[in-house]
């Protein structure tokens, strides 16, 4: 069997909003998605000080396994996807970070100007033009096979759920044999294709981004979130016995994403998280942030240092400095 290992290195079940995951596939080592972020706003709050320490942890992860990695890929342009040629607090930059990790690896992102909205257009274009001469390949691509030895990456375009355009896939074959499915932020996948293809496909490791339950009748419709589900269910009932499956991205921030799961016929922890994959407990920090105020309290004047640092757009660990005093 081909030597495959993968390591998950940040998302939801680990404290913060991301899907980045390190890869091994016959020695060609694969960085996807090499960020990491923090919902600015939920139940009315901002991100607790623990999720601050949970995304300084995982930032610092994203750098070491950056340096390790020979392919880094951009799936799409929202922050928790690649990492910007800026400091942000919420996302852990400082002025380098996207240097460290970009220069002189072979990039796969999706095309900058095709199958794309406005804003991911406009942060595509400067982070495009922030690392150019920097790397030592780069392919933008929406639909594309690439060939590394006998290890080839096919990527192929996928919906952002029913509203936010499309996202960058990817299959890792090692001697035409499908090894891993990276699927982020398909939503279930709310395509039928998408499940489809990979149901044909058969990949023995599919990473897939769930639904986003919690914004159900908010910001997504009820039926664009069941379709996901049902999708994903599908996907749980024809390929768990041959593949493993795991879970990750937007149903993570469900404090009841269990119980959705058991509620479309998926039985409690038969579909892997990233935590459970690490042998840690899951950390849904973001789901559980109205808790984290309640039982834990910051400073009272918490919201007015988080707006300071903002402003002065200071790296997070700047945080801790503050909350020390």
């Amino acid at each position: 069997m081909t030597k495959i290992s993968i390591e998950p290195i940040a998302d939801e079940s680990l404290g913060v909003r991301s899907m980045a995951l390190y890869a091994d596939i016959a020695g060609l080592k694969i960085l996807f998605d090499a960020s990491v972020s923090l919902g600015p706003e939920r139940y009315g709050l901002p991100p607790h000080p623990e999720e601050f320490k949970a995304l300084a942890k995982r930032r610092e992860k994203i750098l070491e396994k950056a340096r390790q990695a020979e392919i880094i890929t951009v799936s799409h342009y929202h922050r928790d996807h690649f990492t910007p040629p800026y400091p942000s607090l919420f996302e852990c930059t400082g002025e380098n970070e996207y240097l460290e990790i970009y220069s002189g690896k072979i990039i796969i992102a999706k095309h900058p100007s095709e199958k794309i909205n406005p804003s991911q257009k406009e942060r595509a274009r400067k982070f495009l033009k922030a690392i150019e001469g920097k790397t030592k390949e780069i392919h933008l691509v929406n639909d594309s096979l690439l060939s590394f030895g006998d290890t080839k990456i096919e990527s192929f375009l996928a919906p952002h759920g029913e509203k936010l355009g499309y996202v960058l896939c990817f299959i890792v074959y090692f001697q035409d044999k499908a090894e891993l499915a990276f699927l982020p932020d398909v939503q279930g996948p709310y395509s039928n294709d998408v499940l489809e293809k990979i149901t044909k496909i058969k990949p023995r490791i599919i990473i897939v981004g769930g639904p986003p339950t919690y914004l159900q009748e908010s910001k997504v419709s009820k039926d664009a979130v069941d379709r996901g589900m049902r999708n994903l269910s599908r996907l749980y009932a024809q390929l768990s016995q041959e593949s493993k499956i795991i879970v990750s991205h937007h149903l993570l921030r469900d404090p009841e994403w269990r119980e959705k799961l058991e509620s479309y016929g998926i039985p409690e922890n038969s579909i892997k998280t990233y935590s459970d994959i690490l042998g840690l407990p899951y950390t849904g920090l973001e789901a559980y942030r109205n808790f984290l105020f309640e039982n834990n309290p910051p400073p009272s004047n918490y919201r007015e240092i988080l707006e300071a640092l903002k402003k002065e757009r200071a790296r997070c660990d700047k945080l801790f400095d503050f909350l020390e005093k």
